[in-house]
């Protein structure tokens, strides 16, 4: 199991840096659109739609599950404070189930539009004809990650003792 998690979070920390570089070229983008257009008059066109459409899903969807692993994920614990633990692990397996089942769907239905744009050859409907199928593929691939890393939390919430079945993020922490 270690070997298997070992893969996947090298899988998952690719595409981490894969939205990482997806920020910096919005980045550079947005600037260089701003600056065209307030120094030259002219913009670069498509660039709004290029960061909307594609960049900004890349980010999304393939950072959810590395934020899932380092922890990051909003959480509020309000009202787990006052509740008993094992109460708490319980709402959280739970959660994970619920969670993972969620995003297998919506991996899912990625998968199905992705699949539909790449055969139909569909474009976009902007002045620059980008193909769709390119936005929508980051969405089944980001949410089977984050599918795996559910239930890679859940199976961990499952063991005796917490044994540590992430040795990098052990080393990390500490």
């Amino acid at each position: 199991m270690k070997k298997i998690i070992y893969v996947f979070e090298k899988i998952e920390s690719g595409a981490y840096v894969l939205a990482q570089i997806a920020a910096f070229i919005m980045m550079l983008l947005t600037s260089a659109d701003a600056a065209m257009r307030y120094i030259v008059h002219k913009p670069i066109v498509g660039a709004y739609e290029f960061s909307e459409s594609y960049l900004m899903v890349i980010i999304i969807f393939l950072s959810m599950s590395y934020v899932m692993k380092e922890k990051g994920h909003i959480r509020i614990d309000i009202f787990i404070e006052k509740m008993p633990k094992k109460f708490v692990e319980f709402l959280d397996r739970i959660y994970l189930l619920l969670a993972a089942a969620f995003m297998f769907a919506l991996g899912y239905q990625g998968m199905v539009m992705t699949d539909d744009a790449i055969i139909n050859n569909y474009v976009s409907s902007g002045l620059i004809k980008w193909p769709t199928w390119a936005s929508v593929i980051w969405v089944p691939i980001g949410a089977y990650l984050f599918t795996l890393r559910l239930v890679f939390e859940f199976v961990q919430s499952l063991l005796p003792n917490k044994e540590k079945l992430y040795e990098e993020r052990d080393r990390n922490i500490s």
